[in-house]
């Protein structure tokens, strides 16, 4: 895949914007290894279609290759998975905000800037394919771009909230985010602008309204303590991990979730996993884990099966490693789920607008009926996971939901 096909660079109109806006066109795409323009729409050339289906691109830029129904393999979702960084990302100067300056910066110094980073580029391109990238290739790539490009809706409060700059990236009453995954743990941020979405207070969170007829969210209980358990062979009761630790801990619920994480990512006692049957098998499997680790030099996680080499990371612990192992199994398993999302509702009014961590946001149409309701959590509760549901008209002011 990788060897038979041209290594593109592509410039699109709005950098500053998640590469899902509707209005970020492509400007550039540049063949690297053949120093040619396969197509442009600038003040200074135009050249070329965009899909040219006669062609597979090798190349950076995911969400642009798919939102133009290209074929393509992205050369830095390969180094992400060899080195756990992203190859290459073309960074313009804070200068240029203009939304049209893209087809009027120079077509020389774009081409310029694209070169930069050329030897590393053919290197990457020549390693060999294997069947369990591609698969983390695949589905990671289309899981991200597919949830921005369904947008999330926003209301008024957005301007007052977060400044009148944050009206140029709204399009049609929807904001469209920009997923990241190649983070430490592939576990993505997500930011626009001023506004991160990983960090949204309530009042933030009023900003977002639905453009069906309610927001639901599924937000899953205990989410971390229920992936090692299915890691350790530990089953947890259909009712709340917390209260149910916190009576072995005998302390109250509040306090008896910050022990577990305490202990899942601090340390845990030998008198406590002597207790606790869960905090002994977590205690267990870290110490494997680890001993795996310092043997192989590598671990790898736990569904896309992704080698998480020693000489990626700085500074790692026990516990540490394995707080990254859990992010990554959290992000894995969460990617599953929104692919299944995407196909399921690919018929429906009903979109996902947002995901952060631990909980999904839906954009619900009641046209779609009640039981689209009930085959989301359906498909977030597989395997044993249990999740609460809130509904309201707008993120910051959700209500319960009883099923």
């Amino acid at each position: 895949m990788f060897k038979e096909s041209n290594l593109v660079k592509i410039i699109t109109s709005l950098p500053h914007f998640s590469k899902s806006h509707p209005k970020n066109k492509i400007i550039l795409i540049y063949d690297d290894e053949h120093d040619k323009i396969l197509y442009a729409d600038h003040h200074e050339k135009k050249k070329g279609i965009v899909p040219d289906l006669r062609l597979s691109y090798t190349g950076i830029d995911y969400k642009t290759f798919i939102r133009n129904d290209m074929n393509f393999a992205d050369v830095n979702v390969l180094h992400y998975w060899l080195h756990n960084k992203p190859l290459f990302d073309m960074e313009f100067d804070s200068f240029y905000q203009t939304q049209d300056f893209a087809y009027y910066y120079p077509l020389n110094r774009m081409i310029e800037r694209l070169q930069e980073h050329r030897t590393k580029s053919f290197q990457i391109t020549r390693i060999l394919n294997y069947k369990s990238f591609f698969k983390f290739h695949n589905e990671f790539c289309n899981a991200f771009a597919k949830l921005e490009q369904n947008g999330i809706g926003v209301n008024t409060n957005i301007i007052s909230t977060f400044g009148h700059q944050m009206a140029k990236y709204i399009h049609d009453k929807k904001l469209y985010q920009n997923y990241n995954f190649f983070t430490t743990t592939s576990r993505p941020s997500n930011s626009i602008h001023n506004l991160n979405f990983a960090a949204l207070t309530p009042e933030h969170r009023k900003c977002f309204s639905p453009l069906n007829d309610v927001f639901i969210e599924f937000d899953f209980d205990a989410y971390h303590p229920r992936l090692i358990g299915n890691l350790v062979g530990y089953e947890f009761p259909k009712t709340s991990v917390h209260e149910y630790l916190s009576k072995k801990y005998k302390v109250d619920v509040n306090e008896g979730k910050n022990k577990t994480f305490q202990y899942m990512y601090g340390g845990i006692p030998n008198d406590v996993a002597n207790n606790v049957e869960f905090l002994n098998l977590t205690k267990n499997f870290i110490v494997e884990m680890w001993s795996q680790f310092k043997d192989m030099e590598f671990i790898k996680t736990h569904i896309y099966n992704r080698l998480l080499y020693e000489k990626n990371f700085d500074n790692l612990n026990p516990q540490k490693l394995f707080n990254y192992y859990i992010q990554a199994y959290e992000t894995e398993r969460n990617v599953k789920l929104l692919n299944k999302l995407h196909q399921y509702l690919l018929t429906r009014e009903t979109n996902i607008v947002h995901y952060n961590y631990d909980s999904f946001l839906f954009d619900y149409s009641k046209d779609d009926g009640v039981e689209t309701i009930h085959e989301i959590k359906k498909i977030l509760e597989q395997n044993g996971f249990i999740t609460k549901t809130k509904v309201g008209n707008n993120y910051g002011d959700m209500k319960i939901y009883e099923f």
